[in-house]
């Protein structure tokens, strides 16, 4: 069993490296968001302008793929329902936290993540639940819940618990996302998912349309920076993290490229840190410690004899 570990699959270290890039952009959306939030763009016209940005990109590879679909009758009510887990309530309730809290924080709130998943695999899917698992559990959401608690407010953090909060249901409907997504992926092709989620977010976030009329919008998207966010976010943090994220997954296992996700926390709190001057409490830190070890703690399987 542990010879599957060291087969040599091809183009494997440039898979790593694919997903290496894709966690880094994922870890610096964080930041991006805080930092065009900081600028004034509302919160509603950034998702809508990413996920308009994302669809037209996208509109390419749906009709390359729509061939390869084997849809069944309801899919499309499933589609729905992914697109309103993720981006809908994802991307809103992420960019609110976002408002309430440093962005290094919501990212190591994400380190959760992982382990959410594993839970809803085992209720929905029948998955193997062990109590490794179920102890990184507790033990990373209780990190969380103390992070979020001992954290002070700031300029960058006006309240830190309700921000954090916000974060860990935004990662709880990421998760429901992952969950249809594996339903529904055995029938349609991966890009093709995503660029139904990208268009329907569109229609989601579509209240957020009617403000770059507003004067001070406007003249906010006359800055080349403010336009480079947005491109950025919609272009490479959307569209290329999945690319190559989608990429490794097709050259490395499951498990292995599940751990790069777990870089993402640590990321973020970097780029916040290095970019927009964040900082973590040492009571923070030590929660933030919790939150890795739970992650480590169910994510690291126990060596057979």
């Amino acid at each position: 069993m542990t010879q599957d570990l060291h087969v040599r699959r091809p183009g494997k270290a440039l898979a790593i490296i694919a997903a290496l890039f894709a966690v880094a952009l994922w870890a610096s959306s964080f930041a991006v968001m805080k930092k065009l939030l900081a600028l004034g763009l509302p919160p509603l016209t950034i998702l809508w302008l990413r996920m308009a940005i994302a669809a037209v990109l996208l509109l390419p590879l749906a009709v390359r793929f729509w061939p390869q679909a084997r849809p069944r009758k309801g899919d499309g009510w499933w589609l729905l329902l992914l697109a309103v887990c993720e981006p809908g309530l994802y991307f809103l309730l992420e960019i609110t936290a976002l408002q309430y809290t440093s962005s290094a924080q919501a990212g190591l709130i994400v380190a959760v993540f992982p382990l959410l998943a594993a839970l809803g695999g085992a209720l929905f899917f029948k998955e193997r639940l062990t109590r490794r698992i179920m102890a990184g559990l507790a033990l990373a959401i209780g990190g969380a819940a103390a992070m979020s608690l001992l954290g002070a407010a700031d300029e960058h953090a006006p309240n830190p618990w309700l921000g954090n909060a916000l974060e860990f249901l935004a990662i709880s409907a990421a998760a429901g996302y992952m969950l249809l997504v594996k339903r529904l992926s055995g029938r349609w092709p991966v890009w093709l998912i995503t660029a139904a989620q990208m268009t329907l977010g569109a229609l989601f976030f579509l209240p957020g349309l009617p403000a770059l009329w507003r004067p001070q919008v406007q003249a906010l998207l006359s800055d080349p920076q403010v336009w480079g966010l947005v491109l950025y976010l919609g272009a490479a943090i959307t569209v290329l993290a999945y690319g190559f994220y989608n990429f490794s997954i097709s050259r490395l296992s499951a498990a292995e490229a599940g751990v790069f996700v777990n870089l993402i926390p640590v990321l973020a709190a970097l780029i916040g840190w290095a970019w927009l001057g964040e900082r973590l409490t040492g009571a923070q830190a030590l929660a933030a410690g919790l939150i890795l070890a739970g992650v480590v703690l169910a994510e690291t399987r126990r060596e057979k004899a």
